[in-house]
């Protein structure tokens, strides 16, 4: 009797040191640039769509989302997808600009920063959830950002915060692509903190390539199923990781082709009528993980690009720890909350 005893305890000795060296929590967000919610939730606008070959592929099909992008769309089931306003969810900026630099540096302080009126790579002045994390002892060396905008080192203030910006080594080839595969080559050591910024789609937009725009759409939404698929198979990442997808803004009607910009119709304090184009504040969110569960935002009670900085740092259990009284809350998709 007393030799099965010792040998529970032995065993109870080795056990117990793992379980105390519980694996830590990871988050990955990822940003589609300027991809509209009404492509996500409705499919490519056959409007839009002439070219035969891109007719058969995303508009004469049964379903037009699920033929763009059926692995953001499978949030719904398996985690939190907010802002199909045909649906009643909303999501949007609650800054007064509605482009880029403005929409990140809400996103990932928690609140818009008016001093934020362009899009010129100035360094930030806030602090970003990311800096806030990379100060701590457990997340040194565990914040990464891979990005296709070579704006995005002076949005997290690289120099200041010493956080490794990736950046597209040839930025006259599509940049996205790049970017996907930087992020492969660290897929087996992925940081605990990484921030994935892809934007051929507003690239595209921009230029008014409807067809390659679904394209880099459908590309980025295959790349985030790859990218699930690998934390899921990895023991270290999965159960304990969170992945967010959103974007930084959304885009024009696509009636006048209003839906080639974006933005309010101020810059730098100005307002010019012309530049405004009409619901590009409207934007998605998409979180799935551990704990993760559906989310209810009507237009009563609109989600904002604000409350993803204290989302990210809630998956990680870093709220409490470094968040700040003026973020917005957390996403309500987490079972505890």
């Amino acid at each position: 009797m007393r030799s099965v005893l010792f040998a529970m305890a032995a065993l109870a000795a080795m056990v117990s040191p793992a379980l105390a060296q519980e694996a830590p929590k990871n988050v990955v967000l990822v940003t589609i640039d300027g991809l509209r919610w009404e492509d996500l939730f409705r499919g490519a606008d056959p409007s839009l769509v002439r070219d035969a070959e891109y007719r058969a592929r995303y508009v004469d099909v049964p379903d037009r989302a699920q033929a763009l992008a059926p692995f953001l769309l499978s949030f719904a089931q398996d985690g939190a997808l907010i802002g199909n306003r045909d649906a009643g969810s909303c999501a949007r900026v609650s800054n007064d600009f509605w482009f880029s630099y403005p929409g990140y540096a809400e996103m990932l302080a928690g609140r818009p920063n008016p001093r934020v009126r362009s899009n010129q790579a100035i360094p930030n002045e806030d602090i970003t959830v990311l800096e806030r994390l990379a100060q701590r002892p457990e997340f040194a060396g565990q914040v990464r950002v891979f990005a296709e905008w070579n704006a995005v080192p002076a949005i997290v203030n690289a120099e200041r915060s010493g956080i490794p910006v990736s950046l597209p080594p040839d930025y006259e080839a599509p940049h996205d692509a790049q970017v996907m595969t930087a992020v492969r080559s660290v897929l087996p050591e992925l940081p605990r903190v990484t921030w994935i910024n892809l934007g051929d789609t507003d690239t595209n937009a921009h230029a008014g390539h409807y067809n390659a725009y679904l394209d880099a759409a459908n590309t980025a939404d295959a790349f985030v199923r790859e990218l699930w698929a690998a934390i899921e198979a990895n023991p270290r990442t999965a159960g304990r990781t969170t992945l967010i997808v959103t974007v930084d803004h959304g885009r024009g009607a696509s009636a006048g082709n209003r839906w080639r910009g974006h933005g309010s119709g101020r810059w730098r304090g100005i307002v010019v009528p012309g530049l405004r184009h009409g619901g590009s504040d409207a934007v998605f969110m998409a979180v799935r993980g551990p704990g993760v569960r559906s989310a209810s935002y009507s237009n009563d009670n609109c989600a904002t690009t604000s409350q993803v900085a204290a989302t990210l740092l809630e998956s990680v259990d870093m709220l409490d720890a470094v968040g700040q009284p003026d973020m917005a809350p957390p996403l309500d998709v987490f079972a505890h909350n």
